[in-house]
């Protein structure tokens, strides 16, 4: 489809025309192809790629309230009147943008194994680590830099994109070495067509200031971590926290590609109309 400002933005439809809408948004990086598992019958899922990836056109210096913008667009374009909203990874922060800025129009959020705000999560700057901390910092005096930064660590990845999966051991050796490791090939590949342009207006867009609080989300909240990934635990915990009425479930069995494995679950609450349980 095109945005007003002419941008290109790729989008997919999967599962029922007439079902319940949903709106995943992908890792970073990641495209449009990442769909975790099969669509249950009664769901209507869309997947889009942000800009820089797959087939979207790059929107520099872009902010998580653009990103908002591009989703309200697509709704607009395919008549969604409500949805809900699920962002895995880095996925997350774009999810919960389009959920404050456009209020009672998303049903849901589920947010799965995602970073936070760097001003909410507790020590989240400390938890960034030596070699990405510097880069997260510089992004708040000099945002250009730090995406020249990011870019710069992203090379060794363009020629060879699936290595950024990972060498298939650890916690999400299951998934990695099971039957939807094509689609995250396919996906990591479409993510880093452009090269390294997606993932590094992403990382700046999430350091920055989200310009709202957790707090002042209203949509029905819930949080997945995965036990058994060394991230993000501190950033779901202060989800869970800071958003009124949000709820956390932690997988034990789980690395970070968790919602592979438990996509019916994740799916299921974020396609389910009414209250906002678990149940």
């Amino acid at each position: 489809m095109k945005r007003a400002d002419g941008r290109t933005l790729a989008v997919d439809e999967h599962g029922d025309a007439a079902g319940a809408p949903v709106v995943l948004f992908h890792g970073a990086p990641g495209s449009r192809l990442f769909v975790p598992g099969a669509v249950p019958e009664g769901v209507r899922l869309v997947t889009f790629d942000r800009p820089g990836y797959g087939d979207s056109d790059p929107l520099p210096g872009r902010t998580l309230r653009d990103g908002a913008c591009d989703v309200e667009a697509i709704a607009d374009a395919l008549a969604l009147e409500t949805f809900a909203v699920i962002g895995w990874s880095g996925g997350g922060p774009f999810a919960c943008a389009t959920a404050f800025h456009l209020g009672a129009r998303v049903s849901r959020l589920a947010i799965v194994s995602a970073p936070g705000p760097l001003d909410e999560v507790p020590d989240g700057g400390e938890l960034l680590g030596e070699y990405r901390r510097p880069t997260a910092e510089m992004a708040r005096r000099e945002p250009a830099r730090s995406e020249r930064a990011i870019a710069r660590h992203m090379t060794p990845y363009l020629e060879r994109p699936h290595t950024f999966l990972g060498s298939g051991r650890g916690p999400d050796a299951g998934v990695l070495n099971g039957p939807r490791r094509t689609m995250l090939d396919a996906q990591i590949v479409a993510a880093l067509r452009q090269g390294a342009r997606g993932i590094a207006e992403d990382l700046v867009a999430m350091w920055l200031d989200w310009e709202f609080r957790l707090a002042d989300l209203t949509t029905p909240t819930h949080v997945w971590h995965a036990a058994l990934d060394p991230h993000n635990d501190a950033d779901t915990a202060a989800y869970a926290a800071g958003i009124p009425g949000a709820e956390r479930t932690v997988w034990p069995d789980a690395g970070h590609l968790g919602i592979v494995r438990y996509w019916d679950e994740v799916i299921g609450w974020s396609a389910r109309r009414g209250s906002a349980g678990l149940t």
